[in-house]
C-alpha cells in the first residue's frame, strides 16, 4: 500500500483504494454538468474520492476528483491526525524557519509523452463543464507556475483556464496576487511570460499551490517542509520553471503581454458566475504528460465545493501563523465559508479577561496579514468555543455579542474583486481593478464586568465525565 508522503497522483488514488475511500464509477457520465453535479454532491455528504472510468466521448479517460473533499483526508494527505491539524502544521513551519527547496532531477513520468504545441487540442481532453452557462468549459484544477523575470522565485496556485482554442486558453492574473505581480514585470518589458500548468499530482502539491504564501516565497518549498523532504521536479522542456516530476499533464505556454482573449462567466468560488472580460492570451508550447494519464477536476461554484475545502484548510494555516506574530494569543482558526470572506477565530479566554482589547487587536491584525486581505467578517471568540463547527460559533454569536457595543467596522479595505458585493466587482470595471471592501470584527467573547452577569453560572452541559464516556462507548449503544 503506498504510504504518506505521496509523490504521485497514482499513489494517492492507490492509498485511498485501500482505505476503501475511492469509488471507481463505471457507469457512463456526461461532461456537461454531470460529472459536476456529483462532485458537488459527494462534497455536501462527505463521500468517498471518486474516478469516472466512461466519458462519455472520450474512451480511454479516466476522472479523478474528490481526493482532499473532508478534512480528514486532508490530514491523511498531509501524514497527521485530524485533532490538532493546524497547531501541528504551524509548528512545523516554524520549525523549519524557511522551506525546503524542491530536488531537480534530470527526467520524470510526467515526460514519458511529448506533444508539440501546434499539434495539441485541448478539446481532446476530457474537461467537465461546470455551470450551467460556462461555454466554452475551464480547467479547474491546473496549477499555474511562473517565474519572476529578475528574481527567479517561481509562483504556485490553482487557476481556471478556459479552452479558447485547440492550443490556446487565457488566465485571469489578478493585479494583486503574486501571479499578477510577476506577469506585471514581464509586460514592463514587452516579453511573454512562461507558464507551466500541472493538472494530476499528489495531494500534497495541491493544498501547497492553495497557500497565501509571503512574498518571495515559493509554495512548491512548502512540500518539503510538510512531507519532510524534498519534493523531486523536473525542468520544463521551454523555460526555467520546475514542476513535479510525478505529474499527470504539464502544458508549456508563453503569455503574450498584449494579446487578450474575451473570456467568461466562470463558476467563482463566492458561488456566482464572474464577469465576462479580456484576459492574457495563453499560447501552447508543448505538452508533456504520462502515459494514459489522470485527468484531475475539481469542483468550484457555489460551495460546499472541493475547492473551498483545501482553500480552507490552507488558508486557516496561514491565517494562524502569520497572525500568532503579533497576537500569540491567537488559539485557532476556521474559515466559515467562502473562501475565508468569513472567518472566525478563537483567543485565550484568560488572557483576553487581563486584557481589555484583545479581541479587537486580534481582528485587525489578521486582517492586515497577507493571508487576511480578503477576509470580511471576522468572529471572535473564547477558547472554549470550536471554531470549526459553526453550530458552536454561531451560538457564541447569538448570546455574547451586542450590535450596539460589540462590533467594529473599517471601511475602504483591500478585498478580492470576485467578491460580488463589492462596489467595484471585475465584471463591472475590469479585472486589473483592486479589491475594495469593508472588514467587520464581530466580537462574540464573553464580556467583562459589569456585563458578564449572566456568564456567571457557566454553560449548561451534562457533567463532562459523562459526556466522556459517552463518547468513548458511543458505538455500544448502537448508534
Amino acid at each position: 500500500m503506498a504510504q504518506y508522503p505521496f509523490t504521485s497522483l497514482r499513489d494517492w488514488i492507490e492509498f485511498l483504494e485501500d482505505k476503501d475511500l475511492l469509488v471507481r464509477n463505471n457507469n457512463e457520465v456526461d461532461l456537461n454538468g454531470e460529472v459536476g453535479a456529483i462532485s458537488r454532491r459527494i462534497c455536501a455528504t462527505d463521500s468517498k474520492a471518486v474516478i469516472h472510468n466512461n466519458v462519455r466521448g472520450y474512451p480511454g479517460w479516466k476522472i479523478f476528483s474528490d481526493g482532499l473533499t473532508t478534512r480528514a483526508r486532508q490530514a491523511m494527505a498531509l501524514g497527521m491526525a485530524e485533532e490538532g491539524l493546524l497547531q501541528n502544521l504551524e509548528q512545523k513551519l516554524v520549525a523549519a524557519q524557511k522551506g525546503m527547496k524542491p530536488k531537480l532531477v534530470k527526467t520524470g513520468p510526467c515526460k514519458e509523452v511529448k506533444i508539440d504545441g501546434k499539434d495539441f487540442d485541448l478539446t481532446k481532453l476530457p474537461v467537465p463543464f461546470t455551470g450551467e452557462f460556462e461555454s466554452p468549459p475551464y480547467i479547474t484544477a491546473g496549477i499555474s507556475n511562473v517565474m519572476d523575470p529578475d528574481t527567479g522565485w517561481q509562483n504556485t496556485g490553482i487557476r481556471r483556464f478556459q479552452l479558447k482554442d485547440k492550443n490556446k486558453t487565457c488566465n485571469l492574473m489578478l493585479p494583486l496576487m503574486h501571479e499578477g505581480v510577476i506577469f506585471s514585470k514581464w509586460i514592463e518589458k514587452n516579453k511573454p511570460c512562461p507558464i507551466a500548468i500541472v493538472i494530476g499530482a499528489d495531494p500534497l502539491y495541491y493544498l501547497c499551490s492553495q497557500m497565501p504564501a509571503p512574498d518571495q516565497a515559493d509554495e512548491q518549498d512548502y512540500w518539503g517542509v510538510f512531507a519532510g523532504q524534498p519534493l523531486e521536479v523536473v525542468k520544463c522542456e521551454t523555460s526555467d520553471i520546475v514542476v513535479p516530476a510525478n505529474a499527470e499533464i504539464v502544458i508549456e505556454g508563453l503569455i503574450d503581454p498584449e494579446k487578450r482573449i474575451f473570456e467568461g462567466p466562470f463558476s467563482e468560488f463566492p458561488g456566482f458566475y464572474s464577469g465576462c472580460n479580456y484576459l492574457p492570451v495563453v499560447d501552447i508550447q508543448v505538452v508533456t504528460t504520462r502515459k494514459d494519464p489522470y485527468y484531475q477536476y475539481l469542483y468550484m461554484g457555489a460551495p460546499p465545493t472541493e475547492g473551498h475545502r483545501m482553500g480552507d484548510l490552507m488558508f486557516e494555516i496561514e491565517l494562524y501563523r502569520q497572525t500568532r506574530v503579533n497576537v500569540p494569543e491567537l488559539t485557532d482558526v476556521g474559515i466559515m465559508s467562502s473562501w475565508s470572506f468569513t472567518t472566525a477565530a478563537s483567543i485565550k479566554k484568560s488572557a483576553r479577561q487581563k486584557r481589555p482589547g484583545l479581541a479587537k487587536k486580534a481582528g485587525m491584525a489578521m486582517k492586515f496579514t497577507q493571508a487576511g486581505q480578503i477576509v470580511k467578517n471576522l468572529f471572535i471568540v473564547d477558547d472554549d468555543v470550536d471554531v470549526h463547527n459553526i453550530d458552536e460559533v454561531l451560538w457564541a454569536f447569538c448570546v455574547k455579542f451586542q450590535p450596539g457595543r460589540d462590533i467594529t467596522v473599517v471601511t475602504d479595505t483591500m478585498g478580492v474583486n470576485l467578491d460580488p458585493s463589492e462596489q467595484w466587482m471585475g465584471g463591472a470595471l475590469g479585472f486589473n481593478q483592486p479589491g475594495h471592501s469593508s472588514f467587520a470584527i464581530y466580537d462574540c467573547t464573553e464580556k467583562m464586568p459589569p456585563y458578564d452577569e449572566g456568564y456567571k453560572r457557566g454553560r449548561a452541559l451534562p457533567p463532562k465525565e459523562m459526556m466522556d464516556k459517552v463518547l468513548a462507548n458511543w458505538d455500544k449503544y448502537g448508534f
